[in-house]
């Protein structure tokens, strides 16, 4: 596949090809084709990103006829402008965020809450600023919009300034990170203090990093669309019957998903830090699935209608968020995990530390077969039809004469030559797909490389994204590899892998409409288009450029009957038994043909393309910044 560019040309042609993409079930209802959800979440909210980890990474949502695209912000305003324009069904945030999407016009439901967030006025720790009452005339930075902009001015009104005596200024989240990071305990630049949430406010706490001013709590919430609920009630409801179930798997594996979480972010936390970011929710302290609390009390509404009055999109009216708040869909997703009957959730995506010694489970024909199952299994039929053959020859043998056994023996060499023919053009097959294979992998780590430094140019909030999306690609394209010969987990990786694509090109999409710098993105576009290309490359010669398993079996047949003809034609000479000569020609034999198999076989095995270039990688790629 290869997109040409000008100026609407690649938006229109990338995108309609993977929207094409299918989208059939791996689901519990079976019969139905998955439903595409848009969930925007934001890379630096702990919680919020572990339970995506969870998401992304398990078959919770698939379970559930769910097919989700996870889209990656560093902070709320960036997520805002892709809600408001359409391109988002489901929205993670915190609640100031939320509250101006919806103080913006937007057509959205705040459906449930999602977690708990400690935000945090900081200081270096030899700042001479004490208290909050010192910040006059200091420069504070903090992400416009977020909730730590918000808690920033509000603690500045309760130490008795005024804000427009601070200097507050507007700095991305990850910005702020790198100043604190790079200028250790006194040196942030211009800076002299921030306003930051978790897991920023544990982990630069815990190192002797920051020092807290103040500290308050706040949430997170999830909110749909109005368009989606409309068209989408069900998958709706299963969708916070998933985040449910995602929820729970998380309080009981934190560690894990954790770990999850700093190899997909690259936000090197000490775990430390990141648990006690995430454990002041008290889900982590649910006993089972059925006391995961994701509603909105009385309490959370009122600090909705509280913080509905703050900010640039200020209502007058806070008591109108209200309106925007309806946990009907939640109460019928309770109702559902009431009953009892979920599945448990596997992990379809492990962490890349794990793929190469992942292993097959439910693969199918063949493949489900041991490589030293195999190797028995055609040693001891070989055997069998030596035999079989031996006691043929024998009952043939007074009805013979001796000069009948050298056309015989001619004819059992004609079907060994035979045999070795086609045994040795299937090796050489195997062996050719094994090389294409290889290639493809180090063609597609090169692809992937080259995009991951060409989205270094792009604008930001582009830059960040895209970035992130390709370290999730790698992920998915590492753990692939497992998936071949497994239909069902290789249509979900698959469809994991387009959701990626898609949400990639979409920024391509708005970065041609937002200015005409179109050379820069024909320059990235064109490594993009090298990705995909070389996905569907790769998958094809994995998963379907493969020797037919009829082929196989005609072939053992064929090899059996040629066996017997062996014994055979030692029965009709009168020759003995000599098993160790019988067994040294099946094991040769079964041997060549493993081999063989082995080869053609692109899962688990023997023989493998190591998938360590694209695991070092993704293990590289915080270098490449």
């Amino acid at each position: 596949m290869t997109v040409k560019w000008h100026r609407a040309g690649p938006v229109v042609a990338l995108t309609s090809i993977l929207i094409g993409a299918p989208l059939d079930g791996f689901s519990d209802a079976r019969d139905e084709a998955a439903v595409p959800i848009r969930i925007g979440w934001q890379i630096p909210a702990v919680t919020q990103a572990a339970i995506v980890q969870v998401l992304k990474r398990t078959d919770v949502l698939a379970r559930r006829g769910i097919e989700p695209q996870l889209v990656p912000y560093s902070y709320g305003t960036p997520e805002i402008e892709a809600a408001i324009a359409g391109k988002l069904d489901v929205f993670f945030a915190g609640d100031q965020p939320t509250i101006n999407l919806l103080a913006r016009g937007g057509k959205w439901k705040i459906v449930a809450r999602l977690h708990y967030d400690k935000v945090a006025v900081v200081v270096p720790p030899n700042s001479p600023v004490a208290t909050l009452e010192g910040l006059g005339g200091k420069l504070v930075a903090s992400p416009f919009g977020s909730i730590a902009h918000r808690e920033a001015i509000l603690a500045q009104r309760s130490a008795g300034l005024d804000p427009n005596r601070v200097e507050n200024v507007n700095m991305d989240i990850l910005e702020i990170r790198d100043r604190i990071l790079g200028g250790g305990v006194g040196n942030w630049g211009d800076i002299d203090a921030a306003a930051i949430w978790e897991p920023h406010v544990s982990a630069f706490r815990l190192s002797g990093l920051t020092r807290n001013l103040s500290e308050t709590l706040a949430i997170g919430v999830v909110a749909m669309s109005d368009e989606f609920i409309s068209r989408h009630p069900d998958a709706a409801i299963r969708l916070l019957v998933g985040l449910t179930q995602a929820w729970h798997f998380f309080a009981r594996n934190p560690e894990r998903v954790l770990r999850w979480y700093i190899d997909d972010t690259q936000l090197d936390y000490p775990q430390e830090a990141l648990l006690e970011a995430v454990k002041i929710d008290p889900n982590f302290r649910a006993p089972t699935l059925r006391d995961i609390d994701l509603a909105l009390n009385e309490e959370h509404i009122a600090s909705l209608e509280k913080h509905a009055t703050w900010g640039a999109n200020a209502w007058q009216d806070g008591s109108r968020i209200r309106l925007f708040v309806d946990q009907s869909l939640l109460s019928r997703a309770k109702k559902e995990i009431a009953k009892g009957q979920l599945e448990q959730i596997e992990v379809i995506l492990p962490s890349i530390r794990a793929v190469e010694s992942a292993r097959s489970k439910d693969d199918y024909g063949l493949d489900s077969i041991p490589l030293a199952a195999m190797f028995a299994f055609m040693t001891l039929i070989v055997l069998l039809a030596i035999e079989l053959g031996l006691w043929l020859g024998r009952r043939s043998h007074m009805q013979v004469t001796t000069d009948s056994v050298r056309p015989v023996a001619t004819l059992v060499g004609a079907v060994l030559g035979m045999m070795a023919f086609v045994i040795a053009l299937t090796f050489g097959s195997a062996t050719n797909r094994f090389d294409a294979r290889k290639t493809a992998l180090l063609d597609d780590v090169t692809a992937i490389q080259t995009a991951y430094l060409r989205a270094n140019l792009l604008p930001e909030p582009h830059r960040t994204t895209i970035r992130s999306l390709l370290r999730d690609y790698v992920q998915v394209r590492a753990g692939i590899v497992h998936a071949y010969g497994q239909p069902g987990r290789l249509q979900l990786v698959q469809r994991r892998a387009h959701a990626l694509q898609k949400s990639m090109w979409s920024h391509v999409e708005d970065m041609v409409a937002a200015d005409g710098n179109t050379r820069l993105h024909a320059f990235f576009a064109s490594a993009l288009n090298d990705v995909f290309n070389l996905h569907t490359k790769r998958v094809v010669l994995g998963a379907h450029y493969r020797i037919p398993g009829f082929l196989w079996w005609a072939l053992i047949f064929a090899s059996c009957v040629a066996m017997v003809a062996v014994g055979f034609q030692f029965g009709i000479g009168g020759k003995r038994r000599i098993l160790t000569a019988n067994l040294a020609l099946a094991i040769t034999f079964a041997l060549v043909m493993v081999l063989a198999f082995d080869l053609d076989r692109a899962g688990e095995g023997l023989i493998s393309v190591n998938q360590q270039p694209m695991i070092d990688l993704y293990q590289s790629m915080n270098e490449l910044e």
